[in-house]
């Protein structure tokens, strides 16, 4: 095998010196073992499609993808991590694979093949240009030493070529690897949903039988493979109305016409059909509903298990309820158990999740998580970046449709990390009403959907900002509220105090979003930064009180509302040093500012709990807390 991986390089090596204008050379892939910056959590603004294996000793596998700004562009790579307890803790992407420059790497699937090899397949694109045609193909990295949690890999090399091999090969009975591949379009009269064959154990794959999607039903044809107790071979493939079927009685060679599975009409998207060590048939597809479009959503992840091979499915199980959620791949372990990975908001804030899911087929047949060892929504990875093009679409629309400038309500939110949220995001209250948009990092109006802030991508959760939206909303019926979250974790008043970096940022930030809408109040909340010191905590009020003036001046609004909150009463009175902690002094100090300043107000803390770090308010809180801020900010606006 690697004389063959040897020989691909070297030819990659020599197509370079000598590309011919009719045949260019594949290009090949950097496999990066140590990925930069430019890789991390906060850099990505998008992923999912993500496949899982379990190496021979029980290390996981999962790969996704990601990279500039959506799916399907030039500059996506494909990204590996491992877990080595089981999916409760997962590595930060141990691997990039990244084309050269207009090269983009989608669809990758892990396989461990009869030998204990870990494969990593994925599609390759390289875009057209004035002297050379579109390069499509998929490629492949393998490890020998998988259940290492720092494997050796090969160099890339070319699997096939023009089309996407996205499915786990089964193993015939008669012994060859058989790997589901479909090409986009019908070239040469061949059928865009077909297989790949290997009879040497990986060294080569050559073009199989197939069948073919009708093409007003014709998307991405993604499929699965499952050979039944006559040999017979059945796929399940993806289609614009729900999913199809096709059945090859010559292990593969012929196929039949595809038709529709009738209790699987749904979402346009990727199912994963499996046989189970039992006999018994899994698949994984949505069991979604409608919505008002008449379109079928990604919602409602479905395990479903058949006794008779998949001509009927009697039992399932709800893996995921929640909508924005698809791709699943799976992989079962030698103990029954079956892991399932799928993602969840490739483009939404607060989500973009690559997540794992372990069930038992007792689970799917009592309809309901039972086993012991069963779980859920287990995080692989979260991409934290914004800026994604479903951002900058909606970015660009609201532009077209803002509220007049007077009917655009503005509130400044400025502090440290109780006012940017730390709380753990709930589901319901996350997204705003119609009437809430918060001004972006770009600079730019987005729905109000938490997370508001972006100081701390890796922490920011729910805040103070959105129940405090919410309250003036409903006190002001005919206005639309705008969110300017500016405020940042860990940081001091001196850095809010004019001149300071924060407090030229927040100026600068609030100046862009005037443009478009009436300042109507600003909220504060800080003083845990000072508080460790006696000096500042004595000299909070003074400090406070001529930021106010100040920013109020610089904004131009010299009555606009300010409203502080005072420090959770749970704060700990010695830091971890074992020095005093002077935050009482402090919320004294905040409690003076209404009689130093105009128009100012002080919401109590009372009553409000901590998450359990002593430092940061936990959600329920948080929601209170932001309520709080709008009674009193509607008490100096009338």
């Amino acid at each position: 095998m690697f004389r063959r991986y040897l020989l691909t390089a070297a030819l990659f090596i020599s197509g370079i010196c000598t590309v011919s204008a009719q045949v260019p050379a594949f290009p090949q892939a950097n496999v990066i073992l140590n990925p930069g910056k430019e890789y991390d959590d906060a850099a990505r603004v998008w992923q999912g499609i993500p496949g899982i294996e379990r190496a021979p000793k029980g290390r996981l596998w999962v790969t996704w993808y990601s990279g500039d700004e959506g799916e399907g562009a030039i500059g996506n790579y494909a990204l590996v991590a491992t877990s080595g307890d089981d999916g409760k803790r997962w590595s930060k992407p141990a691997v990039v694979i990244e084309g050269p420059k207009g090269t983009k790497i989608g669809d990758p699937i892990p396989w461990v093949d009869p030998k204990g090899r870990l494969w990593v397949f994925y599609n390759q694109l390289t875009a057209k240009t004035e002297t050379a045609p579109t390069i499509r193909g998929t490629c492949a990295i393998r490890c020998d030493d998988p259940d290492k949690a720092t494997p050796t890999w090969s160099k890339p090399f070319l699997v096939a070529k023009d089309g996407i091999l996205f499915g786990k090969p089964i193993i015939l009975a008669s012994g060859g690897w058989l790997a589901p591949f479909f090409l986009m379009g019908n070239a040469e009269g061949r059928p865009e949903t077909c297989t790949l064959l290997s009879t040497d154990e990986g060294e080569s794959w050559a073009m199989h039988g197939g069948t073919s999607i009708p093409e007003d039903l014709r998307n991405f044809s993604e499929a699965t493979l499952a050979q039944r107790k006559d040999g017979s071979i059945w796929t399940v493939i993806r289609t614009t109305k729900g999913l199809y079927e096709s059945t090859s009685t010559d292990d593969g060679k012929t196929w039949s016409e595809a038709v529709a599975i009738p209790q699987f009409e749904g979402p346009s998207t990727r199912a994963c059909m499996m046989k189970l060590a039992s006999g018994a048939f899994m698949l994984i597809y949505h069991d979604a509903k409608k919505n008002e479009n008449g379109a079928y959503p990604r919602t409602r992840l479905m395990a479903w298990l058949s006794e008779d091979e998949g001509r009927t499915w009697s039992h399932k199980l709800m893996v995921d309820e929640r909508s924005s959620v698809s791709y699943p791949d799976a992989i079962q372990a030698p103990d029954g158990r079956i892991y399932i990975t799928y993602d969840h908001g490739r483009y939404n804030a607060g989500e973009k999740e690559v997540l794992v899911a372990i069930i038992r087929e007792e689970d799917i047949r009592a309809g309901k998580f039972v086993s012991k060892d069963s779980a859920q929504r287990l995080l692989v990875n979260r991409a934290l970046g914004y800026g994604n093009h479903s951002d900058k679409r909606t970015e660009a629309d609201l532009a077209k449709k803002l509220p007049p400038k007077e009917k655009l309500h503005l509130y400044l939110l400025i502090g440290q990390s109780n006012m940017a949220g730390r709380g753990v995001l709930d589901m319901e209250k996350r997204i705003s009403r119609t009437r809430v948009l918060k001004f972006s990092p770009n600079n730019k109006w987005a729905y109000g959907v938490e997370p508001l802030h972006h100081d701390k991508p890796a922490s920011v959760g729910a805040g103070i900002g959105m129940s405090f939206a919410r309250e003036m909303v409903d006190a002001s019926p005919e206005a639309t509220i705008g969110l300017i979250p500016c405020a940042v974790g860990g940081t001091p008043l001196e850095r809010w105090e004019k001149g300071g970096d924060l407090y030229l940022q927040a100026l600068e930030r609030a100046r862009l979003a005037m443009k478009d809408g009436t300042l109507k109040g600003i909220l504060w909340h800080q003083g845990e930064g000072d508080s460790g010191n006696e000096a500042k905590s004595k000299s909070y009020a003074d400090r406070l009180s001529k930021m106010i003036v100040d920013l109020r001046a610089d904004l131009a609004a010299s009555e606009v509302p300010f409203v502080a909150g005072k420090l959770g009463e749970f704060l700990a009175l010695e830091s971890k040093a074992k020095t005093p902690v002077y935050w009482p002094l402090v919320n004294e100090q905040i409690a003076s500012i209404p009689a130093r300043v105009p128009k100012t107000a002080v919401v109590e803390s009372t009553g409000l709990t901590d998450k359990g770090d002593k430092v940061h308010f936990d959600t329920p809180s948080l929601r209170t807390f932001g309520e709080r801020y709008a009674e009193a900010m509607k008490l100096l606006q009338k």
